[in-house]
C-alpha cells in the first residue's frame, strides 16, 4: 500500500527520503496507538469498520497524504525558528561564513569569501564591521549562502545531496511529531476513560515516540551542521578546481 502511495505521488529523490519518510513514519506510530484506542470498542460497535473503508481507496490516500507531507514539512520549520532564530540567522551555513566563526579553516574561508567577491560581486563584511554589527553581517553571509547553495546544487554534488536529504529527513520528522505526539496522548486519555485503566502498550509507545524525538533534535542540529560543511567545501572545491 505505502509502495503504491509513494509511486502515485511521483517525489523526487528529496521528496522520497526527507519528506515522504518521515511523514509515514509518524503517521504509523500514530495509527498504531489510534488502533490500540479503538479495538477494546470493536466488540460494542462496529461503526470504525465503515470509517476504515470509506478511507482506504487509494486516491484518498494519495490526496491525503501529500497533504500531511506538506504540512510536516512546513511545520518543521518551527524547528529551524526555534534553534536558528525567525530569519534563520544562525543557520551553520551562515555563520560559517563569518570570519569570527572558527568552525571551518580560515584559509579556506577566506578562498570562498573571495570567490563569492569575484563571481557574484557579493562582498561579505570584514571582522571588525562583523563585531561592530553582527545582525547585519548575518544577513549578508545569509544572501551569499542562497547563491552558495545554488552554485552547488547545479552541480549535481552528491555528497550534499545526501547531506541535505538527511537534515531534512530528522527536521520533517520533528515536524511530525509535533501534530503526531499530542493526537498519540489525546487517543491515551480517551482509552484510559473507557477501559477505567491506563493501557501500558499505549502508554510505552508514546513514551518511546517522545525519547525518538527528543535525540531526533540533537540528530537534526548534527545534520545541519554537516550539511553546512559539505556546502561550504563543494563551493570551495568546485571554484578551486576551476581555477
Amino acid at each position: 500500500m505505502i509502495g503504491k502511495i509513494e509511486h502515485k505521488l511521483k517525489m523526487d529523490d528529496y521528496d522520497r527520503e526527507a519528506v515522504f519518510t518521515p511523514a509515514i513514519v509518524n503517521l504509523l506510530i500514530l495509527s498504531f496507538v489510534l488502533m490500540c484506542t479503538i479495538l477494546p470498542l470493536s466488540e460494542d460497535a462496529a461503526w470504525w469498520h465503515t470509517a476504515l473503508a470509506i478511507a482506504t481507496p487509494l486516491a484518498s490516500a494519495v490526496i491525503i497524504t501529500r497533504f500531511i507531507m506538506y504540512l510536516f514539512r512546513g511545520t518543521s520549520y518551527l524547528y529551524e525558528d526555534i534553534f536558528y532564530r525567525k530569519d534563520r540567522l544562525r543557520f551553520p551555513t551562515t555563520s560559517m561564513l563569518l570570519l569570527n566563526d572558527k568552525s571551518i579553516s580560515q584559509v579556506m574561508k577566506k578562498r570562498v569569501r573571495n570567490d563569492l567577491k569575484t563571481l557574484y560581486n557579493m562582498p561579505l563584511f570584514t571582522k571588525a564591521q562583523e563585531e561592530d554589527d553582527e545582525m547585519e553581517a548575518r544577513r549578508t553571509a545569509k544572501d551569499a549562502v542562497s547563491l552558495i547553495r545554488k552554485t552547488v546544487a547545479d552541480s549535481n554534488d552528491s555528497m550534499t545531496r545526501r547531506k541535505l536529504k538527511r537534515y531534512g529527513l530528522f527536521r520533517n520528522f520533528l515536524g511530525g511529531a509535533i501534530y503526531c505526539i499530542p493526537l498519540s496522548i489525546i487517543f491515551l486519555v480517551f482509552d484510559s476513560f473507557s477501559t477505567g485503566r491506563l493501557n501500558p502498550i499505549i502508554l510505552a509507545t508514546i513514551l518511546i515516540y517522545f525519547l525518538i524525538a527528543v535525540i531526533d533534535v540533537f540528530l537534526a542540529q548534527s545534520a545541519a551542521i554537516g550539511y553546512a560543511e559539505s556546502l561550504i567545501t563543494t563551493f570551495d572545491k568546485l571554484n578551486t578546481y576551476e581555477a
